[in-house]
Parts: C-alpha cells; sequence; structure tokens
C-alpha cells in the first residue's frame, strides 16, 4: 500500500517538533512497520528537493501545483490531507473529484478554531467538497461535531509510542517532587502562569522545578519570554530547539517525562495546540499527574481528578494544592492514571492498526 501525507510545509514538516508533527511522524513509523510504503508531500519550500529520513520519503515542492504535478506523476492508493492554504482548497478539491476512481483521499481534523465562523468553515468544508475516504477526527468534541453531517468519520487519538508507556513500579520515585513545563513558550499555553507559579516555589525545599521550552523566533510573544527565561535564574529553564527534531529528542522527551512527578499544562486557549494536547497523553503514558484546566475534552481524557483545576484564581488555587500535596497522593493519582491509560489505549501500535483498519474500509 502507498500512502502520502499531503500538505503546507510549515504544518508538519518530519523535523519539526510540535503535536502535529509528532503525530503524522509517529503514525508514519509505524507504517512503515506494516510494510507500507510512505511519502510526504509537503509545499511551501524555497526548492523542489526530496531525500530520505528512516525509510519515509520526504518531497519538497516550492508550489502548490508542483505538488499536484508530483501526485499525479505516482500511484498513490491512499493521500491524507493535513493542512491547506485556504486559496488552495478549491483546487485541491477539483482535483479530488478528477482523481477519486484512482485514489482515496482523507482529512485529518487537529485542530478546534476559536470563533464560531472559522470552527464552520474548517468543519464543514468537507460536507460542501466531500472526501471520497475518511475523516479522522482526534477529539471527542470534533467527532461528535462532524458525524452530525458525515458517515465517513472515524475517532482516532494522538499516538504515543510505546516505549513512552511506564509499568507502576517503573516510575522513579523522586527525592524533591519534580514539576515540569514541556512545551513552546506561548501565552496560550498559559506560560505566564507556570513562571508565576514557578517563582512562587523558589526556595521551596520540597519541590525541583523545570522548563523544558520551545520558542517560534517569528512570534514575538514567544521570542519575548524565550529572553526572559534565558537571561535569569530564579527558573531552571532547558531550551528544546522546535527545527532540530531527532531520535534523540524524542528521547530527551521521553526521559523527561519518566522522571517528572507533575507536568503542568495551563493552557488559555486549546486553538494554541491539537484537540487532544498530545503532551497530556506523552504524560498520562508516563505517569504523570498533570495539572491542567478542563477545557473541551481533557476531563474526559484525563478522568476525574483534582488536580484538574479551573481557569479561575489557577495560580492561587494550584499553589495551594502544592502546598498540601504529598507523594502518597501522587502515587494514588498514579495508579488512576494507569487504569485510564488501559481504557483509552492510545498506543502508537494501536492507533496505527485503528488507522491501517479504517483506510481500508
Amino acid at each position: 500500500m502507498k500512502i502520502a501525507f499531503f500538505g503546507l510545509k510549515q504544518a508538519f514538516d518530519y523535523f519539526q517538533i510540535g503535536g502535529t508533527e509528532s503525530f503524522i511522524r509517529r503514525l508514519s513509523l509505524k507504517l512503515l512497520h506494516n510494510e507500507m510504503s510512505v511519502d510526504y508531500i509537503l509545499y511551501g519550500n524555497n526548492e523542489n528537493n526530496e531525500f530520505n529520513s528512516s525509510r519515509i520519503n520526504l518531497r519538497y515542492f516550492k508550489t502548490f501545483e508542483d505538488s499536484l504535478n508530483f501526485i499525479n506523476s505516482k500511484e498513490y492508493n491512499h493521500i491524507i490531507t493535513i493542512y491547506l492554504l485556504r486559496k488552495d482548497r478549491i483546487k485541491f478539491a477539483l482535483f479530488r473529484r478528477k482523481r477519486s476512481n484512482l485514489i482515496k483521499f482523507h482529512f485529518i481534523y487537529f485542530s478546534w478554531p476559536d470563533s464560531w465562523l472559522k470552527k464552520k468553515l474548517y468543519f464543514q468544508e468537507a460536507k460542501f467538497f466531500p472526501y471520497n475516504g475518511k475523516l479522522f477526527c482526534i477529539s471527542k468534541r470534533q467527532y461528535e461535531y462532524v458525524k452530525r453531517w458525515a458517515n465517513n468519520v472515524v475517532y482516532l487519538l494522538p499516538p504515543v509510542p510505546d516505549n513512552y508507556f511506564l509499568k507502576l513500579e517503573e516510575k522513579p520515585i523522586n527525592e524533591k517532587i519534580r514539576i515540569t513545563f514541556l512545551g513552546r513558550v506561548d501565552p496560550g499555553k498559559g506560560i505566564d502562569e507556570v513562571i508565576e507559579i514557578f517563582k512562587t516555589l523558589k526556595g521551596n525545599d520540597k519541590f525541583d522545578c523545570s522548563i523544558y521550552g520551545i520558542h517560534i523566533p517569528e512570534h514575538k510573544e514567544s521570542f519575548k519570554i524565550h529572553n526572559f527565561l534565558k537571561n535569569q535564574d530564579e527558573i531552571k529553564y532547558i531550551e528544546v530547539e522546535r527545527k532540530k527534531y531527532s531520535p534523540e529528542v524524542e528521547e530527551m522527551v521521553r526521559n523527561v517525562l519518566k522522571n517528572t512527578d507533575i507536568l503542568i499544562l495551563p493552557y488559555k486557549k486549546l486553538s494554541s495546540t491539537i484537540d487532544t494536547p498530545l503532551t497530556l497523553l506523552e504524560a498520562m503514558a508516563s505517569l504523570c499527574v498533570v495539572i491542567t484546566k478542563p477545557f473541551g475534552n481533557i476531563p474526559d481524557i484525563y478522568g476525574k481528578s483534582k488536580f484538574i483545576i479551573p481557569s479561575e484564581n489557577f495560580v492561587n488555587n494550584t499553589l495551594n494544592l502544592l502546598n498540601s500535596i504529598t507523594y502518597k497522593d501522587l502515587i494514588e493519582e498514579r495508579k488512576r492514571i494507569y487504569e485510564r491509560n488501559n481504557i483509552l489505549n492510545f498506543k502508537a501500535s494501536s492507533v496505527a492498526k485503528k488507522f491501517i483498519e479504517a483506510l481500508d474500509t
């Protein structure tokens, strides 16, 4: 079976670090294990070129038209669309119609736009310009929204590599409670609240706090926060470069989470990430207690817990919770998360199996 993931380079380049990128990269690697051929077809590059990474063929094109010409020249069984510029979407709808007798076209929804209009446009484009394959939704609210008008919709949780998943006895017991923020240092991710909490906890011998931060130089706020963190000494800050994915970076993330007791994810809005946050699932697989907010389907995924804290007075309520927390509380929460993981079943091997089965039906 020959499969291609198609879209704008900036949305899911193999070497970038982010939720969408990790989702497609992990799924692709599992498809290879099932003896499938996998290509990335990315447009918006400076030039047309191609090379191979981990047996995945990366095809880069300057223009949308160049990428369509390439698809026309190959015999793909399935094209999975990730993200297209708005100006290219009608052209692609016409292209799909012409090629629908030869190729199955699919789409993966990653976002939940903030505004009503953007949400309607994002989800209902496939209603007016149908795909002859599947519409994959990564959150329950996406799935419930799309299934009202589509019968080709599939709920598919983001995949987490099997080696992230720990047994209870494999989780380290630390001398201090390790609290970590891991992600983009962006206001939408709640980094301001993390900084406030970590500054308050400075000098408290009960905790060891760290920020592992990605920043996007083109985003002024993110770049400003990155520079602030880099030039202060109150909070431990480790920079992670967004455009430098490697297996070593993946292993670093896995080890950070393995040795983290509490991961803090104080999103201000879920539109700043994919709609079922991948970091939440990675943390759960690693048996981290997660302090977060009840946005979207986070409560459905994480389950009922005192560690899901309302947005109002989040900083004070989090500090109150942390001041009273014991290691016994963390171990009890780990047990609950371990059971939750077994119910949700989001190991990459399981997600890939469900994905392949959906393509074939």
